[in-house]
């Protein structure tokens, strides 16, 4: 029978149901029974639909589309090479690093300079520590030199670099200072790290120090050497074209490292007529800096902070010509016509914004937020009317009394009515060292309260520092501080063994020594109202309704719109200091920024900066007393602040710890501006004035109703014991605390539990009944807690910190035991 040609093909269309074979049978593979424990009866779905109803590519197609996204990720790596470095973006930052004490970042960089002088061209030199060079491959190049001791400058400068450079005279195994920094570095986040020496080494060397660092350079496998033409050629060449290796956490912040910066002076005649309410004596400074954006668009929108100086707004943005080398004056005779005409940003220019922040707001209100708000308004109403020509009141005044600061390595000219001012200021209110306006109101409240944050008068400033007299024997210094060390170890010792236990006072009353503190059936699971028994100061502070989904709307902004400031812009920026608003002087803003190590501007979220209780989880390295003043880097910011540590734990209630104990994990509280996640932190220790790394982590969040408990353990012991009774001792000493707490519930070591059935005569014995057998060598424990809250100690100033190694004090002072 021959072969039928027209008939119809018939194609098998597969339906939605799958046969499902029997599992394989339990071998380390879950059994069926665990799974049906795990399941409880719930049924998953079932089958699986068509490919056509799912959508799904055919093979070619996913090819054509994995080659399509491959194509755009090369696409963008290559533009981002171009742009950074080429003549439309930002110059390529390096920053020398020296990894060794007896290394010079200077002396190699004038070495480096002067060995290619003949290849790359020096178009500029802004600064001692800043040097622009343009290499033989057109990429532009940013020599930062950062203060080879100073740990605050060389982490700032490493924030906002491009590449860094690790520089080593010769490649021996890392000092002490060195290790120290490299862990700082790492925790903050190491931005394309190279390491280069400047003299030879053999191929076992090279492989024995990448070894010992493999754990602190995840991403370094060559040592560079330079001491020759060619080899400062070929890394130069590496450093301009490799992948940049940044931190999220500092790609997503806009920045600049400052070149020069001015100082401006606004006298009460210029502002009468604008602010007539403004008092005789007041006047306004503002400063002006000059960089280059980098790594995000800058939105003038927001406030930027100056690390190590303060929190800023953005008056105004101009244009800065790049200075070239033949153009480079002297800037001491510099006057406020020098600003730019053209400009990019002016705030007089734009509509008022009212921003939908329902999902943000914050549960507290006070009088004294809004007064501060109506104040900073009307300064700015001052600002935009010298700054800027503002529409619909004609050109700008031509009356305006303006007295400048202008000056190179710190010289300030002398303003009509500023000094007498600052003295009157400094007469009116003794504050902490570092407080700013905002911050002396909570001094202020908390005076009246008794509870002063201020101890004694030696931490008061009345604007004159006064020099102490008393010299003091370092010897002396040293064994006092050895022996505090000793004591501290100890204790976080004892801790460790009998946590929270503590004996009941004889000469105070239990109900009265203990009245602020409850008992609680159950840890875990009785309830506490985190808005019970506030402090005032948290009728100051800001909480969002909704911390994660306004950490993700935030972080999910635009980083571009109608005047964003492009990356790889070189700007001049007029800011005013926010936190020196009433004080009206910005002389020690001035002197830091204008001071003999670069600084760096970074920008900030929106609510970044407001006053809120940050929770910072601590990876301990250093044994940590509760309350202890520390010193912590939360992303671009430093301060002082004494946090109150807790437990990492589930649940809403987190027992407060006495002692962070070292190579374990806590939960550090504070009050402190707010940084959103998932910035980094490094936390350091005074010692001996000087400090000592003692942790590192990250931010948690930024909740106020975190719960820390703090737990006392009333110990008691067996008198005499028959079964599941007992009479205990030792735990009250009186008939009437033993009725106060009988409704508490007891517990022993052993794991009974139990509660008080009457007291036994008058020296505090009691009968006690328990769920099992009391054995005689049992210790009978009565918890009871208290929530604690942090205080408002934050301390912007900050001391300096020269390159220290901590564990040679660690063990000197655990080697005492």
């Amino acid at each position: 029978m021959g072969r039928v040609r027209n008939a119809k093909q018939e194609v098998h269309r597969s339906g939605p149901l799958k046969q499902a074979n029997k599992k394989h049978k339990t071998g380390r593979h879950r059994s069926k029974g665990v799974i049906d424990v795990e399941t409880r009866g719930r049924v998953g779905s079932v089958g699986s639909i068509s490919k056509k109803q799912k959508n799904a590519l055919s093979r070619s197609d996913r090819r054509k589309q994995a080659s399509a996204i491959r194509d755009k990720k090369i696409c963008d790596i290559v533009d981002q090479k171009k742009r950074l470095g080429g003549q439309r973006g930002a110059p390529i930052c390096i920053a020398v690093i020296p990894l060794s004490s007896s290394s010079n970042p200077g002396v190699t960089v004038k070495q480096i300079l002067e060995t290619l002088k003949n290849d790359v061209t020096i178009t500029g030199q802004p600064n001692e520590h800043n040097t622009y060079l343009k290499l033989s491959n057109g990429k532009n190049v940013t020599l930062c030199v950062p203060p080879s001791k100073d740990l605050w400058s060389l982490l700032d400068v490493m924030k906002m670099s491009d590449v860094t450079l690790f520089h080593m005279p010769v490649l021996e195994p890392l000092s002490p200072e060195g290790m120290t920094l490299l862990k700082a570095a790492k925790e903050q986040g190491i931005v394309t790290p190279f390491i280069g020496t400047t003299t030879p080494f053999s191929k076992i060397d090279e492989k024995n120090f990448i070894k010992s660092a493999s754990k602190l350079f995840v991403h370094v496998s060559k040592i560079y050497p330079l001491q020759n033409r060619n080899q400062l050629l070929n890394v130069f060449r590496m450093m301009s074209v490799s992948k940049q290796q940044v931190p999220r956490t500092w790609t997503m912040r806009s920045g600049m490292l400052i070149e020069s910066v001015k100082s401006y002076t606004l006298a009460h005649d210029s502002l009468k007529k604008v602010l007539p309410t403004l008092p005789q004596d007041q006047i306004v400074n503002v400063i002006q800096v000059q960089g280059t954006v980098r790594r995000q668009n800058l939105n003038p929108k927001r406030t930027v902070h100056i690390a190590g100086v303060g929190d800023f707004k953005i008056l105004r943005i101009d244009i800065s010509p790049v200075e070239r080398k033949d153009q480079m004056e002297d800037e001491s005779l510099a006057t406020p016509t020098d600003i730019p005409p053209r400009f990019l940003h002016d705030p007089s220019t734009e509509e008022e914004e009212v921003e939908e922040e329902q999902y943000a707001d914050s549960q507290f209100d006070s009088d004294d937020e809004a007064s501060m708000i109506s104040e900073t308004d009307e300064m700015d109403m001052a600002i935009d009317s010298f700054f800027g020509n503002n529409p619909g009141k004609g050109s700008r005044p031509s009356d305006i009394e303006v007295t400048y600061t202008v000056g190179n390595g710190g010289e300030q000219q002398t303003f009509p009515g500023a000094q007498a001012y600052r003295d009157e200021q400094s007469k009116k209110r003794l504050v902490p060292k570092g407080t700013s306006s905002y911050q002396a109101d909570w001094l202020n409240d908390s005076d009246s309260e008794g509870g002063s944050l201020i101890n004694s008068d030696d931490d008061l400033e009345d604007g004159n520092d006064s020099q102490d007299n008393m010299e003091e024997d370092d010897n002396d210094d040293e064994w006092e501080d050895e022996q505090e060390q000793l004591k501290v170890a100890r204790a976080a010792r004892t801790e460790a063994e009998f946590p929270d236990w503590i004996d009941t006072p004889m000469d105070i009353p239990a109900k009265v020594r203990f009245q602020r503190y409850r008992g609680l059936q159950s840890f875990k699971k009785s309830a506490w109202d985190p808005y019970e028994n506030l402090p005032k100061e948290y009728a100051k502070i800001f909480q969002f309704q909704n911390f994660r989904q306004a950490y993700k709307k935030i972080l999910g902004e635009e980083q571009d719109g109608q005047g964003f400031i492009p990356v790889g812009q070189r700007v001049s920026i007029i800011l005013q200091p926010l936190s020196e608003l009433s004080k009206g002087s910005v002389a020690n803003i001035f002197n830091a920024i204008n001071s003999s190590k670069p600084v760096v501007l970074f920008s900030q979220f929106r609510h970044e900066g407001k006053m809120s209780v940050m929770n910072v989880q601590l990876n301990v390295t250093e044994i940590l007393k509760n309350k202890e003043e520390l010193v912590f880097q939360i992303g671009c910011r430093r301060f002082q602040a004494k946090p109150i540590l807790s437990e990492i734990s589930t649940g809403n209630k987190h027992k407060m710890l006495r002692f962070g104990q070292i190579n374990t994990s806590c939960m550090a509280t504070i009050i402190a501006p707010i940084v959103f996640p998932s910035a980094s932190v490094l936390v350091f220790k005074k010692s001996n004035n000087t400090l000592i790394p003692a942790g590192s982590g990250s931010v948690f969040s930024v909740d106020p109703t975190r719960i820390a408990v703090k737990r006392v353990l009333l110990s008691g012991y067996p008198f005499r014991s028959h079964n599941r009774k007992a009479v205990v001792r030792f735990m009250f000493f009186n008939r009437d605390d033993i009725e106060w707490f009988k409704p508490v519930e007891l517990k022993t070591r052993y794991g009974l539990r139990g509660n008080i059935k009457e007291p036994l005569g008058t020296h505090g014995h009691m009968k006690c009944i328990f769920n099992g057998p009391v054995k005689s060598q049992d210790t009978v424990l009565m918890p009871l807690y208290k929530r604690v809250f942090p205080k408002f100690n934050y301390d912007p100033a900050v001391i300096p910190y020269n390159v220290y190694d901590s564990f040679e004090i660690r063990s000197s002072v655990l080697s005492a035991f």
